[in-house]
Protein backbone atom coordinates (compact mmCIF):
# COMPACT_ATOMS: atom_id res chain seq x y z
CA UNK A 1 0.00 0.00 0.00
CA UNK A 2 0.88 3.27 -0.52
CA UNK A 3 1.32 6.71 1.59
CA UNK A 4 -1.82 8.34 0.26
CA UNK A 5 -3.93 5.23 0.27
CA UNK A 6 -2.94 4.99 3.86
CA UNK A 7 -3.57 8.56 4.65
CA UNK A 8 -6.81 7.89 3.16
CA UNK A 9 -7.77 5.23 5.30
CA UNK A 10 -7.22 6.76 8.61
CA UNK A 11 -9.03 9.93 7.56
CA UNK A 12 -12.54 7.31 6.97
CA UNK A 13 -11.35 5.19 10.10
CA UNK A 14 -11.18 9.07 12.32
CA UNK A 15 -14.24 9.57 10.92
CA UNK A 16 -16.29 6.49 12.68
CA UNK A 17 -13.67 6.53 15.47
CA UNK A 18 -11.98 9.47 16.27
CA UNK A 19 -8.43 8.43 17.59
CA UNK A 20 -6.50 11.16 16.08
CA UNK A 21 -7.20 13.13 19.29
CA UNK A 22 -5.63 10.50 21.24
CA UNK A 23 -2.49 11.19 20.47
CA UNK A 24 -0.28 13.12 22.73
CA UNK A 25 3.17 13.93 20.59
CA UNK A 26 6.52 14.43 22.14
CA UNK A 27 9.53 16.53 21.14
CA UNK A 28 13.02 17.47 22.42
CA UNK A 29 14.87 20.28 21.46
CA UNK A 30 18.86 21.23 22.88
CA UNK A 31 18.72 25.33 24.08
CA UNK A 32 21.20 27.61 25.07
CA UNK A 33 20.99 29.70 27.66
CA UNK A 34 23.27 32.74 28.30
CA UNK A 35 23.96 33.45 32.45
CA UNK A 36 25.75 36.82 33.31
CA UNK A 37 28.93 35.94 35.64
CA UNK A 38 29.45 38.31 37.99
CA UNK A 39 32.55 39.32 40.03
CA UNK A 40 33.05 40.72 44.00
CA UNK A 41 36.05 42.38 44.79
CA UNK A 42 37.25 43.29 48.16
CA UNK A 43 37.14 47.17 49.05
CA UNK A 44 39.35 49.27 50.56
CA UNK A 45 37.93 50.65 53.72
CA UNK A 46 34.80 50.70 55.10
CA UNK A 47 33.22 50.79 51.26
CA UNK A 48 30.50 48.11 50.70
CA UNK A 49 32.22 45.78 47.62
CA UNK A 50 31.19 46.23 44.00
CA UNK A 51 29.98 43.96 41.70
CA UNK A 52 31.87 43.97 38.02
CA UNK A 53 29.98 41.89 35.30
CA UNK A 54 32.81 39.28 33.37
CA UNK A 55 33.17 40.75 29.58
CA UNK A 56 31.98 37.51 28.01
CA UNK A 57 28.55 35.30 28.81
CA UNK A 58 28.42 32.11 30.23
CA UNK A 59 26.65 29.81 27.83
CA UNK A 60 24.50 26.93 29.44
CA UNK A 61 22.86 24.09 27.19
CA UNK A 62 19.60 22.65 28.28
CA UNK A 63 17.50 19.80 27.08
CA UNK A 64 13.29 21.28 26.64
CA UNK A 65 11.05 18.74 26.61
CA UNK A 66 7.46 19.01 25.69
CA UNK A 67 4.30 17.03 25.54
CA UNK A 68 0.94 18.02 23.18
CA UNK A 69 -2.12 16.87 21.85
CA UNK A 70 -4.44 18.36 20.00
CA UNK A 71 -5.34 21.05 21.81
CA UNK A 72 -2.54 22.36 22.95
CA UNK A 73 0.64 21.77 25.39
CA UNK A 74 -0.07 19.14 27.95
CA UNK A 75 3.17 19.11 29.89
CA UNK A 76 6.62 20.58 29.68
CA UNK A 77 9.93 19.86 31.44
CA UNK A 78 13.29 21.69 31.55
CA UNK A 79 16.10 18.83 32.07
CA UNK A 80 19.54 19.97 34.29
CA UNK A 81 22.26 21.32 32.89
CA UNK A 82 24.62 18.35 31.17
CA UNK A 83 21.39 15.75 31.42
CA UNK A 84 20.38 13.80 28.78
CA UNK A 85 16.99 11.66 28.04
CA UNK A 86 18.30 7.63 29.07
CA UNK A 87 15.36 5.01 30.09
CA UNK A 88 14.93 5.66 33.40
CA UNK A 89 14.14 9.37 33.23
CA UNK A 90 11.79 9.09 30.40
CA UNK A 91 9.75 6.72 32.37
CA UNK A 92 9.87 8.85 34.87
CA UNK A 93 8.50 11.58 32.33
CA UNK A 94 5.78 9.26 31.31
CA UNK A 95 4.46 8.91 34.88
CA UNK A 96 4.11 12.69 35.02
CA UNK A 97 2.59 12.89 31.74
CA UNK A 98 0.46 10.45 32.48
CA UNK A 99 -0.79 12.57 35.89
CA UNK A 100 -1.11 15.58 34.46
CA UNK A 101 -2.98 14.23 31.58
CA UNK A 102 -5.39 12.95 34.40
CA UNK A 103 -4.98 16.49 36.14
CA UNK A 104 -6.21 18.19 33.14
CA UNK A 105 -8.18 15.93 31.13
CA UNK A 106 -10.21 13.63 33.58
CA UNK A 107 -12.51 12.08 30.94
CA UNK A 108 -9.96 10.79 28.67
CA UNK A 109 -7.51 8.92 30.58
CA UNK A 110 -4.36 7.32 29.16
CA UNK A 111 -4.64 3.66 29.26
CA UNK A 112 -2.13 1.66 30.79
Amino acid sequence: MNRVLICDFLLKRNKTESFLKRLITVDEKWITCDKNVRRRFWSKGKRAPHTIAKPRLTRNKLMLCIWWDWKGIIHCELLPQGKTINSDLFCQQLMRLKQEVERKQPAEKINQ
